[in-house]
């Protein structure tokens, strides 16, 4: 059985070997959509994948979001999502020269290049954690950083829960 992969809000940098979901119909985009109310049945893919796309959210949108992924998510299934540190650029705000504080600042707020492109929420671990465990995942589970450049992201692995 060939398990399906779908990644949420994959922008114009899709992941290959997976089905693409995105707001916007940008080339590689598969399906059009609001991931509050994903088009998919229950249970239909075994991994979802997503990437810098959580923070484009209102809080209460994002915990729809979640539970859509978990909805279609099948028994066994993995959920990866990666994000801005919040914490990191807090930091780096607080303690960098002139460039990093732009720099911070464009990670917490967005870069606004297109009408999407600006952040609604930030989060730590345990902010993810608990929105993941609200949602019905469990086994959430921080990725630690391979690099010094990956300490500005926060990386989660998660399944469904009752697995």
């Amino acid at each position: 059985m060939v398990v399906k992969k779908l990644e949420i809000g994959c922008g114009n940098k899709p992941k290959e070997g997976y089905a693409h979901f995105d707001i916007r119909p940008l080339e590689g985009v598969d399906v059009v959509g609001d991931a509050r109310k994903l088009p998919f049945k229950d249970g239909e893919f075994g991994e979802i994948y997503s990437r810098f796309f959580l923070e484009h959210l209102l809080r209460q949108d994002a915990k729809l979001t979640l539970k859509e992924m978990n909805r279609v998510l099948m028994k066994k299934g993995a959920l990866e999502i990666i994000v801005p540190d919040i914490e990191y650029f807090c930091r780096l705000f607080i303690e960098g020269d002139a460039q990093k504080k732009e720099w911070a600042l464009n990670k917490i707020y967005g870069f606004e290049k297109y009408p999407e492109d600006h952040h609604n929420f930030g989060y730590d671990f345990e902010i993810l954690k608990n929105y993941l465990e609200e949602a019905g995942f469990s086994r959430v589970k921080r990725v630690l950083p391979k690099t010094d450049k990956d300490k500005q992201y926060l990386q989660v692995k998660a399944n469904k829960a009752g697995n």
